[in-house]
């Protein structure tokens, strides 16, 4: 090995580190409550080798929020192939998201709970997690449009829209408002069968 292969590697090895340290902190008290001193101290490191590596902590953030969005597209792309037709694959991928935000509750938080960082923010970390949305986006398309074609979903949906729909839907059944939390104690309802509920609603809405 080189030494500047080594040296690479080196610092590499130090910037997961960073970022090991930094989401810990995140996770528990709160991307607003954690400063770059805070960051610095837990990793051991001078705050001016820390800003040689990132310029702020919305970078660091950044990269925190690729690690999940990762985890999820990976999930994406498992899931929609155990499904035959297109509306198992659009299941399929439905059950992804949720087994997401319940195994990765944290990356689910930094990604589509609380928007610290906007997408319009201007780094090069947000171009590759737009990318890998993008991506995600298009799987939950093909499958309609497969489903379409196999009419095993109707046909007179639009895809795109439809995907829309039903991600925002899934949102909206994960982040509940105080109101919605209160006719479900009212009514006897879980988290999670409400959420299951909205899941099966919409598959039902696309035959």
């Amino acid at each position: 090995m080189t030494i500047s292969n080594r040296k690479e590697r080196e610092k590499e090895r130090r910037r997961k580190d960073i970022i090991d340290t930094a989401e810990k902190l995140f996770f528990k008290n709160g991307y607003e409550n954690i400063t770059m001193a805070d960051i610095a101290e837990k990793a051991e490191l001078a705050r001016s080798t820390l800003y040689l590596y990132f310029k702020n902590k919305k970078e660091i953030y950044l990269a925190i929020s690729f690690r999940g969005t990762e985890i999820l597209n990976r999930m994406f792309k498992e899931y929609y192939k155990k499904g035959e037709t297109g509306i198992e694959k659009v299941k399929m991928l439905m059950n992804a998201f949720y087994k997401f935000y319940k195994e990765y509750p944290d990356y689910y938080d930094v990604n589509w709970s609380s928007y610290k960082v906007s997408l319009d923010y201007d780094a090069s970390k947000i171009e590759e997690i737009k990318k890998i949305r993008i991506e995600g986006f298009s799987l939950f398309k093909k499958a309609l449009q497969e489903g379409i074609e196999d009419k095993s979903i109707r046909y007179n949906i639009d895809p795109v829209k439809s995907n829309l729909v039903l991600v925002s839907s899934m949102q909206n059944a994960f982040n509940l408002p105080p109101t919605i939390e209160m006719h479900m104690k009212n009514n006897d309802l879980t988290h999670e069968e409400l959420i299951e509920y909205t899941m099966d609603m919409m598959i039902h809405s696309l035959k």
